[in-house]
């Protein structure tokens, strides 16, 4: 079943629980049709993180609303998906994709209040806060906490929180905690801004060590530190306390 709510006069979410049926997509059409009528855009919530199972043919009786239902589509301004199911975030990316002029911004289960703040549109970006600095208490080592998916915003916004602390002469060490991490679009393996920025900190930077995170990240940034000035070293999400006192033995070789 589906409930539909409000969440302000240009805001609504759609929520899937258990099976979705017949019943349910005549629910969703009556919406898009309401919305239509009013003449008004609007935002869009899709939270399917309760989802248990869905009838293709509650889906097939309701293509004949389908030219009423893309208008619907292009006539919101922002489009949040939330699910928990890694195929289904990659088919609303794809769907997006075949979509020109509409955009649906994905997120996991455990970044729905970023979704709906970019829904209530609280937040500029889709994704602001992913990226999170960490209080130590400490002048020598600046920390940071990534939970959530990484756009070119928050990478840019990121890259400038970490360049300012390490133009405090006495930071020299970075920490980064990789807590909940939903991978990171594309086209940031080519941004010349991104790349230059982080050219830049290699030259302040004395120790880094990454917490968390996939195993390939923490494998990919070792053998880089082969490579480039920073030593660094990976730990497992468990182990900050012991990457802290890695960075504070500037003995260690």
């Amino acid at each position: 079943m589906i409930t539909i709510e409000t969440l302000s006069p240009k805001a609504h979410r759609v929520t899937v629980m258990g099976a979705f049926h017949y019943e349910d997509a005549e629910k969703f059409v009556a919406l898009g049709k309401e919305r239509l009528a009013s003449g008004q855009r609007g935002n869009l919530l899709i939270d399917v993180t309760a989802m248990a199972d869905f009838s293709v043919s509650a889906i097939g009786d309701q293509l004949v609303h389908i030219p009423s239902m893309l208008q619907f589509i292009y006539s919101l301004d922002r489009i949040a998906f939330i699910s928990d199911e890694e195929w289904m975030r990659s088919a609303a990316r794809l769907e997006s994709m075949l979509l020109p002029g509409v955009t649906y911004q994905v997120y996991d289960d455990d970044e729905k209040d970023a979704a709906l703040a970019w829904v209530l549109e609280e937040e500029d970006a889709p994704h602001k806060g992913a990226f999170r600095e960490i209080e130590l208490g400490r002048d020598d080592v600046a920390a940071f906490e990534v939970v959530g998916r990484l756009d070119g915003p928050e990478s840019e916004r990121g890259i400038a929180m970490v360049e300012e602390r390490m133009n405090d002469p006495e930071c020299s060490k970075l920490m980064m905690v990789i807590r909940h991490w939903h991978g990171f679009e594309a086209e940031l393996l080519f941004s010349p801004k991104l790349m230059a920025s982080k050219l830049k900190l290699i030259d302040s930077i004395e120790r880094y060590a990454i917490v968390g995170g996939p195993g390939w990240v923490g494998g990919v940034a070792e053998t880089m530190g082969h490579l480039i000035k920073p030593e660094i070293k990976a730990f497992d999400l468990n182990e900050e306390d012991e990457a802290l006192e890695w960075l504070g033995d500037v003995s260690e070789s």
